[in-house]
C-alpha cells in the first residue's frame, strides 16, 4: 500500500507539471507556445527579440557610460558647452530604454493582453520620435564645440534611430492582429501556433531592431571619440590654469619680496642714515652744550652772556635740524609698483587662454590635423607664461639692484650733511678748547669773542646751508624714484612685447600645421 500511494503521487505530479524539453510550449508574446525569433530561435540569422533588445540595452548602456564622464569636466566652460550634447544622448538613453525593455518583457509574457503592452510601447515610442525635433534643436547648438560635422553625423544618426523606432512601431501594428487571434484560441498547441503565427512580421521586427544595433554599434565609437577628445581638452585647458593661477602666484610673492628688498635694502637705509645724522648731531649739541653751561655762572658778564646765547642757539639750531630730519625721514618712502607687472600676466593669461581654446576647438570639432598639431604644441602654451613670468621677475629683481646701488650713493651724500652739522659744532669746541671758568680774564674773553663768531656761522649754515642740502637731497631721491619707475616700466614693456610677439608666433606655427 505504502508504495502504491507513492507512485499515485508520482503519476499525479506528471500529469499537473509540464515537462520541460524540446516539445515543451515556450510563452511568447503572450502565447503560451514558442514562436520562433521572439524569446527563442532565430529567422534566417536575424536573432530573436529577447536577444536584439537585449543587445540594444547593452549598448544604450554604453552610451550611458561614456556620456557620464561628460559630468566630471573641470573646466566650467567646457562643462556648459558639453552640456546639449550630454543631454540628447542621456535623454536618447531615456526615452529608448523603456521601449526596448518593454518589448523583451513582452517577447518572454505566457499571458496577458497583448494590445495593452503594445499600446505601452507605442506610447514611449510616440514620446521618442516627439523629442527629435528638439534634439535636432540642441545638437544644432553644439556647432562651436563639435564643428558642423560633428553636428551633421549626430543628427543624421539621430534621424535613423527615430526612423527606426517608427518602423517598430509600424511592425508591432502589423504584427499585433494575429497574436490577438491567437490569443483567442483555448489552448492552441505548438502545430497550431506555428501554422498562424506572424513569420514575416517577427522576422521584420527583428530586423528592424539588427539595425538599431547596427546603428549603434558603428555610432559607438564615433560618440566615444567626440567624448575622448571633449576629454582630453578638458584636461589641458584645467592644466594651463592650473599652471597659469600658479605663476600669477609665484608674481604676486615676487612682487611681495621685490618690495621687501627695497623696503630694507633701499628705504630703511636711507631712512637709518638719515636717523643716524641726528643722533651724532644730537651727540655733538649736547657734548657742546655741557661745556657751555661751564660759563653760565662766569663772573665777567660778557662771557656769562655769549656762553648763555650759543648754548640756547645750538639747542634751538638741535631742535630744527631734528624736525627737519624728522620730516625728512617720513617723507623718505621708496616703493616698486607692481600693478603694471599683473596687468602684463593678467593679459598674456588672457592671450594664451584665448588661444588655447581655439585650438581646443578645433580638436573637438575633430578638424582636419588638430589632433597632432595639438600634440605637437599643447606644451608650447605653458612655456608661454612662464617665460613673461620669468621676464617679469627679472625686471623687479634687476631694479632692486640698481635702487640699492642708488641708495649707497645717497647715503654717501648724506656724509656730506653729517660733515656740515660736524664743523658747526667743531666751530663751538674749537672756542671752547683748553679754556675753563678758572682761565684769565684775557682768554675767558678772546674766547667769548671766538663764540659769536661761531654763532653767527650757525646763523649762515642753520639758515642756508644744511637745509638746502637736505632739500638738495630729497630732489635727489624722488629724481631716482622716478627714474627707476621709468626704467620699470620700460621693462615690463618690453615683457609685453614679447608676449605679443610670442603668441602671435604661436598661432602662426598652428595656422601653419592646421593647413
Amino acid at each position: 500500500m505504502k508504495y502504491g500511494h507513492l507512485f499515485a503521487c508520482i503519476l499525479l505530479g506528471m500529469l499537473i507539471f509540464p515537462q520541460h524539453g524540446d516539445t515543451s510550449p515556450r510563452p511568447d508574446f503572450a502565447i503560451p507556445a514558442r514562436m520562433t525569433g521572439v524569446a527563442s530561435g532565430s529567422l534566417d540569422s536575424t536573432g530573436n527579440v529577447v536577444q536584439n533588445t537585449n543587445r540594444i540595452l547593452a549598448l544604450l548602456d554604453q552610451f550611458q557610460s561614456i556620456t557620464e564622464t561628460l559630468y566630471r569636466l573641470q573646466t566650467p566652460d567646457l562643462y556648459r558647452l558639453a552640456t546639449g550634447f550630454r543631454l540628447v544622448l542621456d535623454s536618447l538613453v531615456e526615452s529608448g530604454s523603456p521601449i526596448f525593455q518593454a518589448l523583451s518583457n513582452a517577447a518572454r509574457l505566457s499571458s496577458g493582453n497583448i494590445t495593452t503592452v503594445f499600446d505601452g510601447i507605442r506610447r514611449s515610442i510616440n514620446a521618442t520620435i516627439a523629442l527629435n525635433e528638439l534634439h535636432q534643436s540642441v545638437i544644432n547648438g553644439t556647432g562651436l564645440l563639435l564643428g558642423s560635422a560633428g553636428v551633421r553625423n549626430i543628427s543624421i544618426v539621430l534621424d535613423q534611430l527615430v526612423r527606426n523606432v517608427a518602423n517598430l512601431s509600424t511592425t508591432l501594428d502589423e504584427i499585433e492582429p494575429t497574436l490577438v487571434e491567437l490569443q483567442q484560441l483555448s489552448r492552441p498547441s505548438q502545430s497550431v501556433v506555428d501554422s498562424q503565427y506572424p513569420r514575416n512580421g517577427i522576422r521584420k521586427l527583428n530586423g528592424i531592431l539588427l539595425d538599431y544595433v547596427n546603428i549603434g554599434q558603428s555610432t559607438v565609437p564615433q560618440i566615444n571619440a567626440v567624448v575622448n577628445r571633449i576629454r582630453m581638452m578638458d584636461g589641458f585647458i584645467a592644466r594651463l590654469a592650473s599652471v597659469t593661477s600658479g605663476l600669477q602666484n609665484y608674481l604676486n610673492s615676487s612682487l611681495i619680496a621685490v618690495n621687501g628688498s627695497v623696503y630694507s635694502g633701499v628705504q630703511q637705509r636711507l631712512q637709518t642714515s638719515i636717523r643716524t645724522i641726528r643722533t651724532n648731531f644730537n651727540a655733538s649739541v649736547t657734548a657742546t652744550t655741557r661745556k657751555l653751561k661751564l660759563f653760565f655762572l662766569d663772573d665777567l658778564d660778557t662771557v656769562r652772556t655769549v656762553a648763555r646765547n650759543a648754548s640756547g642757539l645750538l639747542v634751538q639750531r638741535l631742535t630744527n635740524v631734528t624736525q627737519s630730519l624728522d620730516e625728512l625721514v617720513n617723507r623718505t618712502t621708496v616703493r616698486m609698483e607692481g600693478r603694471e607687472s599683473e596687468w602684463v600676466m593678467n593679459r598674456t593669461i588672457a592671450a594664451v587662454s584665448g588661444l588655447a581654446w581655439r585650438l581646443a576647438l578645433t580638436v573637438t570639432s575633430s578638424v582636419p590635423g588638430a589632433d597632432t598639431c595639438f600634440a605637437r604644441y599643447n606644451y608650447e602654451f605653458d612655456k608661454l607664461p612662464r617665460l613673461i613670468y620669468g621676464t617679469l621677475s627679472s625686471c623687479g629683481q634687476q631694479e632692486v639692484r640698481t635702487l640699492q646701488s642708488v641708495a649707497s650713493a645717497l647715503a654717501a651724500y648724506l656724509g656730506v650733511v653729517q660733515a656740515q652739522l660736524d664743523a658747526e659744532t667743531n666751530q663751538y669746541n674749537q672756542c671752547l678748547s683748553g679754556v675753563v671758568p678758572s682761565s684769565s680774564d684775557e682768554l675767558r674773553l678772546q674766547r667769548a669773542v671766538c663764540l659769536q663768531g661761531a654763532e653767527r656761522i650757525s646763523d649762515i649754515w642753520g639758515g642756508t646751508v644744511v637745509d638746502n642740502q637736505l632739500s638738495a637731497f630729497e630732489g635727489l631721491m624722488h629724481d631716482e624714484v622716478n627714474y627707476s619707475a621709468e626704467r620699470h616700466h620700460q621693462c615690463v614693456r618690453t615683457s609685453d612685447q614679447l608676449m605679443i610677439a610670442e603668441v602671435k608666433n604661436l598661432w602662426s606655427a598652428i595656422a601653419s600645421c592646421l593647413h
